[in-house]
């Protein structure tokens, strides 16, 4: 009875259960309320009981693994004034007038929103109600405000597609702690320019590190609206600018061998007078399977040294063999892979260094430009641009982990996890068109305790006085 009671939130002394019975898989619960005189609110005149009428509501959480119908016994109430005749029946605050649940029910759909894998379909299914409730419970208690910035902030584009306005959105989030502080329909200048200029200046002036890819309106963003800011590019991108440049080269190798592949095949067919398939060469089986061992970090490859037998080779080959049939492909690929390297790990040893990161890449710079291939040269050209905010890459700053606080260096990997949260809710969605909705459901998600109007606690509370509350 008493864990009941906990679970009902009856704190009303007038309230009380006066039967309990299980049938099957549910627990019915009979609830009455403690008769006491009633005056009519309009004359005064004594009311008196015109009998009870029982109303069955569902509670949505579980009592010992039963489903909890409860029977709300409500008398009705009369006034003996036979000029007024008002009348009115007994209420119970934990749920609504004309509802089949109980005001507990909005909160646990409010709160399986949490989960991006969730959708009002499936929400609607779990709670026996249509997905336009599930809809509309959801976005009249949560509307997600804008966070404030703080000293380090991170920007980035995410392709949502909604619309013609609504292409590319614009997520700024926290440095510190990864929470998402705001997410915009466009990265459009026409509609970043009111909302940064909206901003309050104290806040904008507090900015001390902006973090963003080599995107040229986002480091132009430090003049007009961060004044005390400067500009980071990260590290990623840049390392992520080269990778693909190889990944190109690597492509187009793939592409020309396969088309003496197929050009091998015609021949043979013709010659045949009937359809002749050959078997991926050499060549194609390892830059398909096998480009990663050039494109990856040596120091995240597992080299294993103990040969496995390869069923299109037929024979006993291992990591190093591998990368050795590769680079026979074309040398060109070694030294393309060496060079990658040499940028990696003077990315890697100088976190928390920028002095010494400057002196370094002053050094690598030269070294690129004069290389003998395009795709380097070309990276130096990128590094020269963007040497200074490159450098700033190499700060540590404080960061809040779980349970800790740690020093971390200034990037805007934790913004690609949270992009692909936006994309996992567009994927689940099947699409959306209503982008407040989508903003509003997205930093719900993403946030680490996100404030639902004011409200931070989510206990599931029975007594609202209306839907409005």
């Amino acid at each position: 009875m008493n864990s009941i009671t906990e679970l009902l939130n009856l704190e009303y002394s007038d309230i009380f259960i006066s039967d309990i019975s299980i049938q099957g898989t549910t627990k019915p619960l009979t609830l009455e309320t403690t008769p006491y005189a009633h005056y009519c609110p309009s004359c005064g005149f004594r009311m008196h009981s015109k009998g009870v009428k029982n109303r069955k509501v569902k509670h949505p959480v579980l009592q010992d693994n039963y489903e909890l119908i409860l029977i709300l016994k409500q008398r009705r109430w009369k006034c003996t004034n036979p000029e007024c005749n008002y009348d009115i029946s007994d209420t119970f605050k934990f749920v609504n007038k004309r509802r089949r649940t109980t005001n507990a029910t909005d909160m646990l759909i409010v709160l399986a929103y949490r989960d991006l894998m969730e959708t009002a379909v499936s929400i609607a299914n779990r709670f026996h109600i249509s997905d336009t409730h599930a809809h509309e419970v959801f976005d009249r208690y949560v509307k997600m405000d804008r966070l404030p910035l703080t000293d380090a902030i991170c920007i980035d584009e995410v392709f949502l597609d909604m619309d013609e306005h609504c292409k590319y959105a614009l997520v700024i989030q926290d440095f510190h702690t990864g929470d998402p502080i705001d997410l915009l329909r466009s990265r459009r200048s026409n509609v970043t320019e009111p909302y940064f200029a909206s901003l309050p200046v104290a806040e904008r002036t507090a900015v001390k590190y902006l973090i963003s890819d080599m995107y040229n309106p986002y480091i132009s963003y430090v003049d007009k609206y961060f004044p005390n800011a400067v500009s980071v590019v990260d590290s990623f991108h840049v390392i992520q600018w080269l990778i693909r440049m190889i990944d190109n080269y690597i492509r187009q190798l793939l592409k020309k061998f396969r088309q003496r592949d197929r050009e091998e095949e015609e021949k043979l067919s013709y010659e045949a007078q009937h359809p002749v398939s050959l078997p991926p060469s050499r060549e194609v089986y390892l830059l398909q399977k096998y480009r990663w061992l050039i494109l990856a970090n040596q120091s995240n490859i597992k080299y294993h040294s103990e040969p496995r037998m390869d069923s299109h080779f037929r024979c006993l080959m291992n990591t190093y063999d591998y990368e050795d049939a590769l680079f026979r492909i074309d040398p060109k690929l070694k030294d393309f892979r060496d060079l990658k390297e040499t940028y990696i790990q003077f990315n890697s040893r100088n976190a928390g260094k920028p002095l010494e990161a400057r002196r370094e890449l002053d050094e690598l710079i030269p070294m690129y430009q004069r290389s003998e291939y395009e795709i380097f040269r070309d990276f130096g050209s990128l590094l020269e641009n963007y040497k200074d905010y490159i450098i700033n890459s190499f700060v540590m700053v404080e960061k809040h982990g779980p349970g800790k606080v740690y020093e971390s260096r200034l990037s805007n990997g934790p913004i690609e996890s949270i992009n692909r949260k936006v994309k996992d809710l567009k994927r689940s969605g099947r699409g959306y068109r209503n982008f407040e909705h989508f903003r509003n459901r997205f930093l719900y998600s993403a946030r680490q305790s996100p404030v639902l109007n004011g409200v931070t606690d989510y206990t599931p509370v029975l007594y609202l006085e209306d839907d409005d509350n």
